[in-house]
């Protein structure tokens, strides 16, 4: 958990400085290869923590891009990647910084990563990126951090990326989810959403309609799991699919396999008045936020509030 100040806490209370320029700017957190990785957006500072001893183990950072929204971050093939607009950059958890070059005027707007590559999108447009070859110092006749060092591909896609997830594409305030090929990233098959309903997230193989309706990609099994409009955060851990329902302060835990709803699981939010959540997964828990902590009893199937962090606005499971 992070919050303006640059302090991030563990759950058990123990906590690391990482600075900061702006209080009212909690640090952005993501976890991965073993680390929790936080981002200053006001100062580009980047530090990897050490999340069993709780220590700040590497350092490096980026230019500032604003507005905000214009930073991308992912964990994958063993580093951090910030996606910038017209620039790609990775951080090694030692803090060693390297930088590709992305074409002009990219920003972009969703990434995710396969076995292989480095996928973002941003608009119709789809990169992939070779991490390997962007991790390599350039060779002769290469300009560093060139996006022809990096092996960047470019690929065209029917409709603007709002989402990506694995080997899935869904498009903005659209009810088709495509499947793309895992090397060439063309579209290979698409999958609409029943009665059309306009996609909100991709989660480990499922998409989140805005009626409430969570389908299966691969067979296109639709399971309802609220009746009203609304936003329906949704993680895949423990081998389920969990998705909130906040108009009923409930968590639904759906097995991946059989599409069975195993649990509805009633949630206090912290604000009766303002009851928004979202869920965060680690490899094998899942947690509740919103002014607090909540962790999910993957056994027996209950939420039980761990503690009340007002104002808390970032958190990170691992």
């Amino acid at each position: 958990m992070a919050d303006g100040s640059g302090t991030v806490r563990t759950v058990d209370g123990r906590s690391v400085s990482v600075g900061g320029v702006d209080p009212r700017m909690p640090p952005s957190l993501v976890a991965g290869a073993g680390k929790v990785w936080s981002y200053r957006l006001d100062s580009g500072d980047v530090s990897v923590i050490d999340p069993a001893a709780a220590k700040v183990t590497g350092h490096g950072g980026v230019p500032v891009a604003t507005p905000l929204v214009e930073n991308r971050l992912i964990v994958a093939h063993k580093a951090l990647w910030i996606g910038q607009p017209g620039k790609l950059s990775r951080i090694t958890p030692s803090g060693q910084v390297t930088q590709v070059a992305l074409p002009e005027r990219l920003m972009p707007s969703a990434a995710t990563a396969t076995r292989r590559w480095l996928w973002l999108a941003s608009g119709k447009r789809l990169l992939r990126i070779d991490p390997a070859a962007a991790a390599q110092p350039s060779q002769p006749g290469q300009a560093s951090g060139s996006a022809q060092a990096a092996g960047v591909v470019e690929t065209a896609l029917p409709e603007s990326v709002g989402e990506l997830d694995s080997g899935y594409a869904a498009g903005i305030n659209s009810p088709v989810v495509r499947r793309l090929d895992p090397d060439t990233g063309r579209v290979v098959a698409e999958v609409r959403m029943p009665h059309d309903e306009l996609v909100m997230s991709l989660a480990g193989g499922w998409a989140i309609g805005n009626c409430g309706t969570a389908m299966r990609l691969t067979d296109r099994l639709a399971v309802r799991v609220a009746d009203v409009s609304q936003d329906l955060p949704a993680v895949a851990a423990v081998g389920s699919l969990w998705v909130g329902d906040e108009v009923r302060s409930e968590i639904v835990r759906i097995d991946a396999a059989s599409g069975h709803v195993l649990a509805r699981m009633p949630f206090v939010a912290s604000d009766p008045d303002d009851p928004a959540f979202y869920l965060v997964a680690g490899e094998s828990t899942v947690w509740v936020l919103d002014q607090g902590v909540s962790k999910v009893d993957t056994v027996a199937n209950r939420v039980a509030r761990v503690r009340d962090v007002p104002g808390m606005a970032s958190a990170v499971a691992y």
